[in-house]
């Protein structure tokens, strides 16, 4: 068995070292990838959460625009009122 010099086992260590550090740097882009993944998700629940509560702020209105007894404004039925007997004022 030949003696390894100094710059071999330097060598040797850095080829270790850089295989560490290909396999970490492996690990953390899968991370990164998993948490992207995990944002878009949680960005497109929010937005459908956001969604389901406009439409059941709509039908609400809807509901209560419906339930009125009678749907026509104040201004609606004042104008459609037949106008009263004419006061005549001696003067």
């Amino acid at each position: 068995m030949k003696a390894k010099t100094e710059l071999q086992v330097a060598l040797a260590a850095a080829r270790t070292a850089l295989a560490q550090a290909k396999v970490s740097v492996k690990e953390l882009a899968e991370a990164v990838k998993v948490e992207k993944e995990r944002a878009v998700q949680a960005k497109a629940t929010a937005k459908e959460a956001k969604r389901q509560e406009s439409i059941r702020k709509a039908q609400a209105t809807l509901a209560r625009l419906m339930d009125k007894a009678n749907p026509v404004g104040v201004k609606a039925r004042k104008a459609a009122r037949k106008p009263g007997p004419v006061i005549v004022t001696k003067g």
